[in-house]
C-alpha cells in the first residue's frame, strides 16, 4: 500500500491491516475521524502521523514524525496493542461494527489530554477522500 493514490482512508484501513482488526466501514470512519480530530482532513499526513502518535515518533507529546506514512500505520497499531489503557479501543476495533462506541473508548482513553471534550469536539460527518502526496508514503 501506498505511492500516488494513497489517501486518508487507505491509511485507516493500513492501521486496521497493521493492528490484525477487520476492515469495515465502521472501522475505517472511526480512524478517519479520529485523524481528523489530529491534524484535520486536508494535510492529515502533517509530519507523517496522522494520529500524532508518540510512540516510535521521537515526540512524545506525539509531535514527532515518522519517516513515511506506512510507518505510522504500524507504529499506531502497535501502541493501541502495547498499552492497556486503549484495551477499549482495541475491543472496540476487534468488533469492528460501531464507529460511535470506539469513538467513545478513545474519547476515555489518555490519547489525548483534551480528550476531545468527551466528544462534544468530534464530528461524526463523513470525513472526504485526501490523497496524501507520494513523497508521504515512502
Amino acid at each position: 500500500m501506498g505511492g500516488a493514490g494513497g489517501t486518508n482512508h487507505d491509511w485507516a484501513k493500513l492501521v486496521l491491516v497493521d493492528g490484525g482488526w477487520p476492515v469495515t466501514e465502521e472501522n475505517v470512519a472511526v480512524i478517519t475521524r479520529w485523524m481528523r480530530q489530529e491534524n484535520g482532513p486536508d494535510n492529515w499526513w502533517n509530519r507523517n502521523n496522522p494520529l500524532n502518535n508518540g510512540y516510535g515518533s521521537g515526540g512524545g507529546s506525539g509531535l514527532g514524525s515518522y519517516g513515511t506514512l506506512v510507518d505510522a500505520a504500524r507504529y499506531a497499531a502497535d501502541n493501541l496493542k502495547a498499552r492497556s489503557f486503549y484495551t477499549d479501543i482495541v475491543a472496540g476495533l476487534e468488533h469492528g461494527d460501531d464507529a460511535d462506541a470506539t469513538a467513545a473508548a478513545i474519547w476515555a482513553s489518555p490519547w489525548a489530554s483534551s480528550h476531545y471534550g468527551n466528544g462534544t469536539h468530534w464530528s461524526t460527518t463523513p470525513v472526504p477522500v485526501v490523497t496524501a502526496p507520494a513523497e508521504a508514503w515512502g
